[in-house]
């Protein structure tokens, strides 16, 4: 019997595919080849940015903090803040720096309350506390 000739096998692999598989001892049928270029840094960002939503919807936090000085007053903003938002988003905790900026904001729970809930997306707030 007479034994056919082999045909050599397409190599579909390049060089620089078989050197890298090589190099990390990787069998080259692993190796794949890379169409695309990487993304630039800007690009990447954004589409991490749009797969995770950020930047597309305002939530209570980024809409109260943007609107603190009107809420509080020019004078009281710098010497207290909004910390937390309850679990069930009725609740609202303020640190004030001191004692009489404590008692001064206990004084505007009210108008303050009535502010935030002025607010777009900020209309669920029944209670101000402050510590």
């Amino acid at each position: 019997m007479k034994k056919k000739p082999k045909r050599p096998r397409k190599n579909y692999l390049t060089d620089e595919v078989k050197l890298v598989s090589s190099f990390m001892n990787l069998p080259s049928g692993f190796a794949q080849k890379r169409t695309s270029h990487p993304l630039s840094m800007e690009n990447l960002v954004e589409k991490v940015w749009e797969d995770w939503g950020i930047g597309e919807e305002e939530t209570q936090e980024s809409i109260i903090s943007g609107n603190w000085q009107k809420i509080v007053g020019r004078t009281l903003s710098g010497k207290c803040a909004p910390v937390h938002i309850s679990n069930d988003g009725k609740t609202i905790q303020i640190r004030a720096a001191s004692g009489p900026v404590k008692q001064e904001l206990g004084f505007r729970k009210k108008e303050i309350l009535k502010k935030i809930n002025a607010l777009k997306g900020c209309r669920s707030f029944k209670e101000v506390r402050i510590y």
